[in-house]
């Protein structure tokens, strides 16, 4: 099987209302359409999902997201969709049946015109709104407000329909509060480098009601002192480190070439590069690098050793080598393959 690549959601247009921050698609909601209509079950018995050996990846994987969207995802009922023929990937990265693509279609289009409703109420008050997400596994579109619930509860409902799968919850901050929060920190980080620290991420969590901030630092002090720098409570900023300071160790290059035997066919692309390091840090960059022979590939990387490995069109390691980074310096590779 070649459908399943293990990474987070890549569904396109349908799934853009997943962690909602504003969205567009008006007109009357009903409730979600019925999965048993599709001939599904949301619920899987526990005798259907036990296994007496290790699920393969793209199985195990495909099995994780019917349960986070509420498909049915007992193992057997996965393998036969991935050997069906009529099954597709599309809106989501696993394999669906024709049926589940029109359920899976449906439910999300009622998504959207439940969020338009709740992004409408919003900017009536946009003060007290603190965002919107969809919770998939109970189908509901989650609308989040500071005070005065039940009023804004029913003029979302007014908008969509009485039978809009809709749940509405209280939170302290309203979102405008942790957006502009979030854009106070990402103003103001060089002063982080005093405390022997770096951001890593600075975001918005709209389920936690939380604006985050995550460093990177060895200082075990380093998030009581971000939090205190900027000077708002620990349930507005959740700040964390990785306790590694790996995003502040300094930067080299590998200057990598490889050899092989003549004649020996080799892709346009040439092969993928993977990167093991002896400590933390980060490697290669977030652009995809490839290699071919007889051509010299500049490599960025933080100091250390690194272990870099060619693999083919399968992700297979066809060979590798080992190499020590120094800050600042170009230090040269070269691999043979045999």
């Amino acid at each position: 099987m070649t459908w399943g690549t293990i990474r987070d959601i890549g569904a396109g247009a349908a799934l853009a209302t997943l962690l909602v921050a504003a969205c567009t698609g008006p007109g009357p909601a009903a409730l979600s359409p019925s999965i048993a209509g599709a001939g599904l079950t949301t619920a899987t018995p526990a005798s259907e999902t036990a296994s007496p050996a290790p699920l393969p990846s793209e199985i195990a994987y495909a099995v994780a997201q019917r349960q986070r969207f509420g498909l049915r995802s007992d193992a057997a009922w996965v393998e036969q969709v991935a050997s069906d023929s009529t099954a597709r990937v599309g809106m989501l990265d696993i394999p669906l049946t024709p049926a589940e693509e029109q359920w899976f279609g449906a439910r999300q289009a009622t998504f959207d015109q439940v969020v338009a409703a709740v992004q409408a109420e919003a900017a009536e008050a946009p003060h007290q709104f603190g965002g919107v997400y969809i919770d998939q596994p109970s189908g509901q579109v989650v609308a989040l407000f500071t005070t005065n619930l039940d009023q804004h509860r029913q003029a979302i409902l007014d908008r969509v329909g009485p039978a809009a799968a809709l749940a509405v919850r209280q939170v302290t901050y309203p979102e405008a509060t942790l957006r502009a929060l979030q854009d106070r920190i990402s103003s103001d980080i060089d002063w982080l480098k005093g405390i022997d620290a770096a951001a890593l991420t600075i975001g918005v969590d709209v389920i936690r009601n939380q604006t985050t901030l995550e460093l990177s630092s060895t200082n075990p002090d380093a998030p009581a002192l971000a939090l205190a720098h900027y000077g708002v409570p620990d349930d507005e900023l959740a700040v964390t480190e990785d306790g590694t300071g790996a995003a502040l160790l300094p930067r080299g290059t590998i200057d990598l070439t490889v050899t092989a035997p003549k004649g020996m066919p080799v892709s346009a692309g040439g092969w993928d590069l993977e990167f093991a390091g002896d400590g933390p840090g980060e490697c290669g960059g977030e652009v995809g690098l490839g290699v071919v022979p007889g051509r010299v590939t500049e490599v960025p990387c933080q100091i250390g050793g690194w272990t870099v490995k060619l693999l083919d069109e399968n992700r297979a390691v066809v060979a590798s080598g080992h190499v020590m980074v120094v800050a600042g310096k170009h230090v040269a590779l070269a691999i043979r393959l045999p």
